[in-house]
């Protein structure tokens, strides 16, 4: 799950000395997730509650009302799923995006990485066709891997829904004369 970063939290070390490196000016905006602890704890907790609901509608089943043998069936599938979505979490890691002047230092499991704007093949914004929102924005910087910076869209008091980090780094490529293209994928 992406978040916006407290804006007077301080930058990692790591961050600071690569966007000096790469000269990258000020920061203008950040995007982090949740870490992979938090929504990995969360998973499992999800998952123990969906076993115990399992077992304790097996156990009715089995003893009272045989008729919720469907529901077990179902709890029992359910905490399976959470299980591979668990491993998924851990397996997929953390990413956070910081957005300078001149540049990003994008952090995947602690491994942080920079591009400067005009070295940006392109990026790619991946829209979901039947909800028409970001589901995606994908940096490709010349030589190196393609760098994914996942969305957050906030509602606004007229209804619609906005991603502010997505807007700066929309801009900055743009401005650095690369493209910015929007891909519809199915959901």
């Amino acid at each position: 799950m992406a978040f916006e970063d407290d804006e007077t939290a301080p930058v990692p070390a790591n961050v600071a000395a690569l966007a000096t490196a790469h000269d990258l000016g000020d920061l203008v905006g950040r995007r982090g997730d949740d870490g992979v602890l938090r929504a990995v704890l969360y998973a499992l907790a999800c998952t123990l509650v969906c076993l115990a609901a399992s077992a304790g509608l097996f156990h009715l089943a089995r003893t009272v009302l045989p008729a919720t043998i469907w529901l077990a069936g179902v709890a029992l599938l359910l905490s399976l799923a959470l299980v591979g979505w668990t491993v998924f979490i851990a397996l997929r890691g953390s990413h956070s995006a910081y957005a300078y002047e001149r540049g990003l230092v994008h952090v995947r499991n602690g491994r942080a990485r920079a591009a400067l704007w005009m070295e940006m093949e392109r990026l790619e914004i991946h829209v979901l066709r039947e909800a028409g929102q970001n589901s995606a924005y994908l940096l490709r910087p010349s030589g190196q891997a393609v760098m994914r910076v996942a969305p957050l869209l906030v509602s606004r008091p007229d209804g619609t829904r906005h991603d502010a980090f997505g807007t700066i780094l929309a801009r900055r490529v743009a401005d650095a004369g690369r493209p910015v293209v929007h891909t519809l994928i199915s959901g």
